[in-house]
């Protein structure tokens, strides 16, 4: 098997993060699946040390900091996260590089089988895309011997194939209303799926929530005797350039600096020092140089992340309401600029409208557009979602003739933005030279 017949292979099973989810998938889905797979395996999870992050805004950025905290503390750290913006290769990390391809095309190796013996035998759901990836992930981390590994929730929680890990310690970052026709209608639902991670007596930080989401929360963790704890509270400079009124509210505790913009990575930090904390209650060594060169150096493409400048070209994969409001907030503070042209396409189960709605008085000028997956909301409906929300908007049928208008649009004090879905982004990275 080569790189590329991996690849095939991976790309042949059900992938609802490009097909879409149908709505009350719950109802219709369990683990028995994965754990089925796993069991084939020899359950390459059990014994493996991990943190499990769930959330809906920030979890991805939160398993990052950790990642980068761990391995400044000269820990040897695994980190599955997706979706993945241009390789496959991104999902699987090992002591902060993506797995190579040789890898990949041996993990593929070892699950294909497995997956092919339960698809023969017919008594339970085909694996899918996620689910074998969240083995390989396992058998990868065991593979190279990783310290600890960091597991990141694909949807919700409760029923995500990264609930078969056995964690040390759990994290739920800033809950909200996203991916609704599937974890619910309502922040109690949503919630209380997210909430399926908290294991009997594992501790668990918890970003602040709205009032029902934490009493949710809370009623879960006391149901299986976890301790539920809040973000840990240190004063964070959020720019690589702070000014003199960044201070520390606790005397005799400088200040971190963080590599990644916003101050909504503030929060994700706190829930990530939160986390270190445990670890370290737990027995690992992890000293306070290590938790301020990992907050220096922690690198999470397409947050906020500038790849070029006259004019200024900025990533970012906010792709809800709760994250488009976290942008507008971030880029006029992060970088000077005098119009504002943004790429964005969505996809089609978010609310276009509300995305839409927080990011137009910024923008002078719209690109609407679509990324090639199945569940991309169709340009024309975007469009209209939006309409007259806009000072200026263009409709583009691709990434690529939507980057070029861009282009076109722009002159050298202008700011072009990407965002508004993982796969939009990812296609301009891939665009990009």
């Amino acid at each position: 098997m080569t790189y590329a017949d991996a690849v095939a292979y991976l790309e042949s099973l059900v992938d609802f993060e490009r097909l879409g989810f149908r709505r009350h998938f719950a109802d219709t889905v369990s683990l028995d699946s994965i754990r089925a797979l796993l069991d084939l395996l020899g359950n390459p999870q059990r014994g493996l040390p991990c943190v499990h992050i769930a959330g809906t805004k920030g979890k991805g950025s939160t398993a990052a900091i950790l990642e980068s905290i761990l391995t400044a503390a000269g820990m040897r750290v695994g980190l599955f996260s997706s979706p993945h913006l241009v390789s496959f290769r991104e999902r699987i990390r090992i002591g902060g590089e993506m797995v190579r391809e040789a890898d990949i095309k041996w993990a593929v190796e070892q699950v294909r089988p497995a997956i092919e013996h339960l698809r023969e035998e017919g008594k339970l759901n085909p694996s899918t895309f996620f689910e074998a990836y969240t083995a390989m992930a396992y058998l990868l981390f065991r593979k190279h011997g990783v310290d600890l590994a960091i597991m990141e929730t694909g949807l919700g929680g409760r029923l995500d194939a990264t609930n078969t890990c056995e964690p040390i310690a759990c994290a739920i970052t800033t809950l909200g209303l996203d991916h609704t026709e599937i974890l619910g209608d309502t922040i109690e639902q949503i919630a209380r799926e997210k909430a399926g991670i908290i294991k009997p007596g594992v501790p668990c930080v918890t970003a602040p929530q709205e009032p029902a989401a934490m009493a949710v929360l809370q009623e879960v963790a006391d149901a299986v005797g976890a301790p539920l704890e809040g973000p840990h509270s240190r004063a964070v400079c959020g720019y690589p350039a702070p000014g003199p009124e960044t201070g520390d509210t606790t005397a005799g505790v400088r200040p971190l600096q963080l590599s990644l913009f916003g101050d909504h990575q503030r929060l994700n930090l706190s829930v990530a020092l939160g986390l270190v904390n445990i670890l370290r209650e737990q027995g690992y060594t992890i000293a306070d140089d290590a938790i301020a060169e990992g907050c220096r150096s922690v690198h999470w493409p397409g947050r906020l992340q500038v790849v070029g400048e006259r004019p200024w070209l900025v990533l970012d994969v906010a792709h809800n309401e709760a994250a488009a409001k976290a942008l507008a907030a971030a880029l006029p503070r992060m970088l000077k600029y005098e119009r504002l042209i943004a790429v964005l396409g969505l996809s089609a189960e978010k609310d276009a409208a509300a995305f839409c709605r927080t990011l137009a008085p910024l923008v002078d000028v719209a690109i609407l557009t679509q990324a090639k997956i199945e569940r991309a909301l169709p340009v024309d409906q975007l469009a209209a979602a939006s309409e007259g929300m806009w000072r200026e908007s263009l409709v583009a049928p691709d990434v690529a003739t939507a980057l070029r208008l861009a282009r076109e649009q722009s002159r050298e004090g202008d700011c072009i933005l990407i965002t508004g879905s993982f796969y939009v982004v990812g296609e301009a990275m891939e665009l990009l030279p």
